[in-house]
């Protein structure tokens, strides 16, 4: 199964960069030409270092530029079919509004979220400091008795429970996580998360440039990023788009998130319209199959995805109908109950008395002896060493009963319990004490695996914990893959992960953040009008910039073409009303209604300048916030 989660994400991968490079062989050329004569035009890629406070790549490519009208083309998108894709992506911005909106609501619940997480991990390490500190014992056992009496305290308190430190994994923290190989997300799934992400962004990139193909207007070039280990990618178009209608540069900032909505929701129409059903069968008749496995758990290496659970401890997951068994697993794992304490195994009585008695660490031969009163009701002691994984059992019935030896669990709880008492006197009846907390986990071992004969066969696996923590680590259904199971299992993971990341980068682009598709909505929106009066044009100059200053190498002047953005910056807008009334005479009437209406346009820009700074810094706040807040996670959760 790893294998298949990591090979085979590597390959299609690979065969993603192969097909995009070769669409680049065939593109045809832009039209476009280079405007810095020194510029290697020939090449398809281009590589750009920036050396900052954190080192980037960039790989670029200007070769695709004819691409989003060569598909329009193509596909015989004519005016009317034209007209038809606009109000599609109107239909977009709408929704993308409420994306926005969303994200901002959003954002601040999960930043409150993480920083109560934060709060609770403070009180637990204070009630753990209080605990350490207030416990009085015998000081040679003193770390084992603080381990158990911290335990029992929390335990009883059920809303410290929850949050206790052998309840407490990721996957109960802080709201929305961020996915963090090896701390919210197992390592293996790192080729399959790259994967998804590069098929969402190439989704988002191409929402932008078919977009801007409808408006007629031409990206420049693609562009790969690289920001420390973030991969990013970017669709940058000439400064022509300031030319555009607000209307229709909401519709290019919306229509990237819009394709990542759009992706979401028929991957969500493909999880549920019941067609995945033909690649599965049901089990319900033998047990319950394993769907996932948190990461962190302990059961993860042991309970792979597709393993058939049959029985917990001697209590049998078949049932005649699925919801019966589901609800067997779900109230068994959920109840406090102890299993019937009556049955047990039969051992011969002279080799359980010979085995070892439990003991306290860090103390000699002769002061286990004199404790061994004390902890005989209160604390059977330990039998766990560096050396030995054996465990504590108690015998139940007969003369020997209540005495404690140390034994290994395997192969005794191997086998089905019994009835208690043995039938002969020559035997004792004993289990496991209720202190080891020990869980049975039957599986049904398949195809041979581990099996040299080919056969089917039982596995027993022991777990130790809260049987809540299986409940909420394992995932469980009734159906199991039909064909090419680790494969399909694979399919399973990267829809998640794609569904996940659509989702994600809908919203993440939609906050009104610098250099996101949000902050540029915002701008647009700020300048709609419900009549808008188109520009000339001829009236609207080119602004290039042109650098002059020669460097050691004798470089020649580079002019930019592209539009850049930058939160705050507000030189544009004046420019445009000082431009506006250049060679106005101010005696005329005219002009000095031309002046007031000026003055009036100025403040009205002034109160939308204010409202698109005050939303973007408080957006900024939130989102530094909540990154705070999850690396104070990550600290205190580490020690």
């Amino acid at each position: 199964m790893y294998e298949t989660i990591i090979i085979l994400p590597i390959i299609l991968l690979i065969f993603l960069i192969g097909f995009i490079h070769y669409i680049c062989l065939n593109a045809p050329s832009s039209a476009y030409p280079s405007l810095n004569p020194t510029a290697e035009t020939n090449r398809i890629w281009n590589i750009e270092r920036r050396n900052g406070f954190v080192i980037s790549f960039e790989i670029w490519t200007s070769t695709l530029n004819e691409l989003p009208k060569t598909i329009l083309n193509k596909s015989n998108i004519n005016v009317k079919k034209a007209r038809g894709l606009k109000l599609i992506y109107n239909f977009g911005i709408g929704l993308c509004l409420l994306g926005l909106l969303s994200s901002i609501i959003g954002s601040t619940w999960f930043t409150w979220i993480v920083w109560k997480d934060v709060w609770n991990e403070i009180e637990l390490h204070t009630l753990q400091k209080v605990n350490s500190d207030s416990t009085i014992s015998i000081p040679t056992i003193d770390s084992q008795i603080v381990k158990r009496a911290l335990s029992d305290n929390i335990s009883s308190n059920d809303d410290i429970t929850s949050n206790s430190l052998g309840a407490m994994t990721w996957n109960s923290a802080g709201g929305l996580q961020p996915l963090i190989p090896g701390l919210t997300m197992p390592w293996t799934h790192l080729p399959t998360l790259i994967l998804a992400l590069v098929v969402n962004q190439l989704i988002h990139e191409f929402g932008h440039a078919i977009s801007a193909a409808l408006d007629d207007v031409q990206p420049c070039r693609f562009s790969i990023s690289l920001h420390a280990v973030l991969p990013s990618m970017m669709v940058s178009f000439p400064s022509s788009i300031d030319t555009l209608d607000p209307n229709a540069k909401m519709r290019l900032a919306t229509s990237g998130p819009f394709h990542n909505l759009i992706t979401w929701f028929v991957v969500w129409l493909i999880t549920f319209s019941g067609v995945g059903n033909l690649l599965w069968y049901d089990r319900s008749k033998e047990g319950r199959v394993v769907q996932d496995v948190h990461w962190n758990s302990p059961l993860y290496p042991h309970l792979l995805p597709g393993t058939l659970i049959t029985h917990l401890d001697d209590i049998s997951l078949v049932a005649p109908t699925s919801n019966a068994a589901t609800d067997t697993w779900t109230e068994f794992l959920s109840s406090g109950k102890m299993i019937d304490q009556s049955r047990g195994w039969c051992m011969d009585k002279n080799v359980f008395l010979s085995q070892p008695d439990p003991f306290v660490q860090g103390i000699g031969d002769n002061e286990n002896e004199l404790l061994g009163s004390i902890l005989n009701n209160n604390d059977k002691g330990d039998c766990k060493t560096n050396e030995t994984s054996k465990i504590i059992f108690e015998s139940k019935y007969g003369i020997t009963k209540g005495i404690s030896k140390c034994l290994y669990p395997n192969p005794i709880l191997n086998i089905k319990s019994t009835k208690c008492p043995c039938p002969d006197s020559k035997w004792v009846c004993i289990r496991p004490s209720p202190k080891e907390n020990i869980l049975r986990i039957t599986t049904r071992v398949e195809d041979g695996n581990w099996n040299i004969q080919g056969k089917d066969h039982d596995k027993v696996i022991f777990y130790t914990g809260p049987k809540e923590e299986i409940l909420r680590d394992v995932r469980i259904d009734i159906k199991s893959a039909r064909y090419w199971k680790n494969g399909i299992r694979w399919f399973v993971l990267f829809f998640n992960y794609t569904s996940t990341i659509s989702l994600s980068l809908f919203l993440f682009n939609l906050l009104p953040l610098p250099l996101t598709d949000g902050s540029q909505l915002l701008n647009s929106l700020l300048q709609w009008q419900s009549t808008v009066r188109p520009k000339s044009i001829e009236s609207v100059a080119l602004k290039g910039r042109i650098n002059n200053k020669n460097d050691m190498n004798g470089s020649s002047a580079n002019i930019k073409l592209y539009r850049e953005y930058e939160i705050d910056s507000d030189e544009e807008d004046d420019q445009d009303e000082e431009e506006r009334y250049i060679g106005t005479n101010p005696s005329s009437r005219l002009n000095e209604r031309f002046m007031e209406e000026g003055r009036s346009s100025r403040k009205k820009k002034s109160w939308k300048r204010w409202l698109r700074r005050s939303i973007q810094w408080y957006t900024m706040l939130i989102v530094g916030l909540w990154s705070l807040g999850w690396g104070m996670l990550f600290l205190l959760r580490s020690s």
